[in-house]
């Protein structure tokens, strides 16, 4: 079974109005879609989860974030193929959102597009065919209805 653990980040403006999406293209997709930031655990070292969400904020958008809260964690299964992917709401304490040099997104097998700010409004007006997973879209959705959860509930321990 080929099961992945994945982060997903929602980044916030200082206001909580509007939220930060990068557009970029998926191999198994034609056009560049919208996405959150994402990436995978446990493939950079030893990191913890928030490692990981820090991380993948600060390659994908430039911007080096703190944690505010969880968003959930979703589990999708589709055959063999298992995603689990913990979720987290950030705002940005160094950095403006740029997107990423070219020669540092083919090193990580990423085709970012474009960055941008989002408000509620901007974001109804999407359908879950403009962006790159339903995974995003969903979570789009929860930050939109108000979900979020303290950091606490995830507890990082030994084996």
């Amino acid at each position: 079974m080929d099961i992945k653990v994945k982060i997903g980040v929602i980044i916030t403006d200082e206001n909580n109005e509007k939220i930060l999406l990068i557009k970029e293209k998926y191999e198994r997709k034609e056009e560049f879609l919208w996405n959150t930031i994402r990436g995978t655990y446990g493939d950079s070292g030893d990191e913890s989860i928030f490692d990981a969400a820090e991380r993948e904020c600060l390659e994908e958008a430039s911007a080096k974030v703190d944690l505010l809260n969880s968003l959930g964690v979703y589990i999708s299964k589709e055959r063999d193929k298992v995603r689990i992917q913990f979720n987290f709401l950030a705002k940005i304490i160094d950095g403006a959102p740029s997107v990423p040099k070219q020669k540092e997104q083919a090193l990580r097998n990423e085709s970012i597009q474009e960055l941008r700010w989002f408000d509620k409004k901007e974001l109804a007006d999407l359908n879950a065919s403009d962006f790159a997973s339903s995974r995003s879209y969903e979570l789009v959705e929860d930050w939109m209805s108000g979900k979020k959860y303290p950091l606490e509930a995830y507890k990082q321990v030994q084996l």
